[in-house]
């Protein structure tokens, strides 16, 4: 990574190469970010975050199978259709599936917790 002088950041190719393939959180990271949102949803039951939810257990299922059992991943996947189900049911709009970046998906638990 490279710096101007003025502290701006300039991307050289590893970085540019680096951004057109997401890397994927920490999978224990993931999985505390999503339990402390699932318990939030059930004191808010919150549209917003019940999306989100379903978004970070689609991110579960990108991870290897060293990485994520597979057990694992599959709970992610139908647990991903049933917050789908349940945001389509609360949610005022329709959902529409937008193109995101992966790394958008997961807030770090510590911020999750605040």
């Amino acid at each position: 990574m490279r710096l101007k002088r003025t502290g701006g950041f300039v991307p050289n190719e590893a970085t540019m190469e680096t951004n057109r393939k997401p890397q994927l959180p920490d999978p224990v990271s993931l999985i505390a970010a999503l339990m402390t949102m699932m318990t939030r949803f059930s004191c808010l039951g919150c549209p917003r975050l019940a999306n989100r939810i379903r978004r970070n257990l689609a991110l579960l299922q990108h991870y290897t199978d060293t990485d994520m059992p597979p057990p694992l991943k599959q709970l992610a996947q139908r647990l991903e259709h049933e917050w789908a189900q349940l945001h389509t049911a609360i949610a005022d709009e329709p959902h529409v599936e937008t193109n995101t970046d992966d790394n958008k998906l997961i807030h770090a638990a510590s911020q999750s917790l605040h």
